[in-house]
C-alpha cells in the first residue's frame, strides 16, 4: 500500500485537529487503534466524539486524543495518490489483454481494488484480497461491493482466472454476507465454459446468500480481434443466449415471488444476441446493475419518454451515432419521433473496425471509425452518447477528441446523457 495516502496534506485553520496538535506532514499510523490505510478510515470515524491517533513525525511516534462534537469535522485533508490494487489474475476473457498496442497507458492497468468497487462500482474478483482487507471491509461497512463471480465450481474457477486463490471466492462471499455487506455480482458467460448447468449452479448458490448478495447479472463475453496468443474463445451464440435468458427469467420470477424484488438479470446485449425484445422498465427494480449493461435500453427510452411528456418538442435535422447493436432500436424510436414531431433523425451505426466487428456496443465506438465510415455523410448536427467518451472528458478511446471529430467531419457534435439528454438535444437545448 502507498504510504503517501497516510500523510496529512493540510490541517484546516481553527479545526479540532489543529487544536489537538496534528500537523501537515504527519503520517497517520493508527486511528482508533486500527492500522490507518487511507481517507476511507477518516470518513468512517469522523463522526465519533472521541478519536485516538498515532502518527509518525520526524521519525518519532506520537499519540493524540481528540474530543469533539459528533457533527464537528476533524479538518484533516490527506495526500492524494493514484495507487490502485493491481489484479493478479490472468482471466481467459480479460478485456485489457485484448486491447491493441499504442493506446493510453491507463487503459492497460488491471485493477482489483475493493476500494474502487465501493467508491465507483467497479467489479473486483476478490482473488487477491488479504484477511486484513476483508476485516477492514466488514469493520468500515464498505457496502455495496461489486464482485465478478463467473462460476461456482472451484476447478473451473481456477481455469478461468488462472489464480489458485480465486477458487475460494464463495467462502469470502459467505463471510461478507455474515457481516451484512451488500453485494452485486456478475457472471461473464463464455460459450461452452461456464454456461448451461454451471451457470444455473452458480446463480443458485449466489441466491443462497440473498439478501446480501442482492443481484446477479449474466453478461456475454466481449471478444475483440486483438487476441493473438490468447485462449480460443467463441462468442455467445443465439441459441445459447435464448436458453440462458429463458432459464434466468424463470429463476428470477421465483425470486420475485419469494422476495418481492428481482434478483437475476441478463444484460441487454444478451437479449440483442438472442434477437429478443429487452424487458420493460418495470423489470429492473432499482437498476442496480445498469452500469453493467443491464436495463440500459429500457432506461434510455423511459427517460426519453419522460422528457417528451414534460413538454420538450423535437425539431430540426440530426445524425445520431451509435453502436451496431443499439441502432435498430434507436431507428425504430426515431421513426416514431418523426411521425409525431417536425424532426428528422438519421441513425448511423458504426462498425467497430478498431476492436473488431464482434464488438457492437456504443461505449466502445472510436472517433477514428466514425470519421472513416461517415465523412461527408452526416447532417450538420450530430449526436453521440456520453458513453463513447472517456469519463469527464471529450476524448474517445482511440484518443480522437470531439474537436478533431468536428473538424474532420465538418459537423457540430452534441453529447447526449442518456435518453433525456437525447431528447433535450432534439428539442434545441444544445
Amino acid at each position: 500500500m502507498d504510504r503517501q495516502v497516510r500523510i496529512i496534506e493540510r490541517i484546516r485553520r481553527g479545526s479540532v485537529a489543529k487544536k489537538a496538535g496534528l500537523m501537515k506532514g504527519d503520517e497517520i499510523l493508527t486511528l482508533q487503534g486500527y492500522p490507518f490505510v487511507d481517507e476511507m478510515d477518516l470518513a468512517f470515524y469522523e463522526q465519533e466524539e472521541a478519536l485516538s491517533f498515532t502518527v509518525l513525525r520526524d521519525g518519532k511516534k506520537l499519540s493524540f486524543a481528540i474530543e469533539k462534537e459528533e457533527w464537528e469535522p476533524l479538518g484533516i485533508e490527506m495526500r492524494q495518490s493514484d495507487y490502485i490494487i493491481p489484479c493478479k489474475n490472468n482471466c481467459l476473457f480479460c478485456f485489457v489483454r485484448q486491447l491493441p498496442k499504442g493506446m493510453r497507458e491507463t487503459l492497460y492497468v488491471k485493477d482489483d481494488d475493493y476500494r474502487m468497487s465501493f467508491a465507483m462500482g467497479s467489479y473486483v474478483t476478490l482473488s487477491n484480497i488479504t484477511d486484513e482487507e476483508i476485516e477492514r471491509i466488514k469493520r468500515l461497512g464498505l457496502s455495496p461491493l461489486y464482485i465478478s463471480v463467473h462460476c461456482y465450481t472451484k476447478e473451473l474457477k481456477r481455469k478461468i482466472c488462472k489464480n489458485p486463490r480465486s477458487a475460494e471466492l464463495f467462502s469470502i462471499l459467505e463471510e461478507l454476507a455474515a457481516a451484512h455487506i451488500t453485494m452485486h455480482t456478475q457472471i461473464v458467460m463464455m460459450e461452452g465454459i461456464n454456461d448451461g448447468e454451471e451457470l444455473k449452479l452458480t446463480i443458485r448458490e449466489l441466491a443462497k446468500l440473498y439478501p446480501y448478495v442482492k443481484t446477479v447479472a449474466v453478461v456475454p463475453v466481449g471478444l475483440t480481434k486483438h487476441r493473438e496468443g490468447l485462449p480460443a474463445l467463441k462468442p455467445i451464440g443465439k441459441e445459447n443466449a435464448e436458453q440462458s435468458i429463458k432459464w434466468v427469467e424463470a429463476f428470477n420470477a421465483d425470486m420475485i415471488e419469494k422476495h418481492q424484488e428481482p434478483f437475476a438479470f441478463c444484460s441487454d446485449e444478451m437479449y440483442l444476441i438472442a434477437g429478443k425484445e429487452v424487458p420493460p422498465y418495470s423489470s429492473y427494480g432499482a437498476f442496480e446493475q445498469v452500469e453493467n449493461g443491464v436495463g440500459l435500453v429500457a432506461d434510455f427510452f423511459h427517460e426519453a419518454d419522460l422528457e417528451l411528456a414534460s413538454g420538450v418538442e423535437p425539431k430540426g435535422e440530426y445524425s445520431a451515432i451509435t453502436g451496431m447493436s443499439f441502432a435498430p432500436l434507436l431507428r425504430k424510436y426515431a421513426k416514431r419521433l418523426e411521425e409525431l414531431y417536425d424532426v428528422k433523425v438519421d441513425v448511423c451505426p458504426v462498425r467497430n473496425d478498431f476492436f473488431g466487428e464482434s464488438v457492437t456496443v456504443s461505449g466502445l465506438v472510436t472517433g477514428g471509425d466514425i470519421i472513416k465510415q461517415y465523412k461527408g455523410k452526416l447532417r450538420k448536427d450530430v449526436i453521440i452518447p456520453r458513453t463513447m467518451l472517456r469519463e469527464f472528458s471529450g476524448v474517445f478511446l482511440d484518443e480522437v477528441t470531439i474537436c478533431q471529430l468536428e473538424e474532420a467531419l465538418g459537423v457540430c457534435v452534441h453529447v447526449a446523457d442518456g435518453g433525456a439528454g437525447f431528447i433535450d438535444i432534439l428539442g434545441g437545448e444544445k
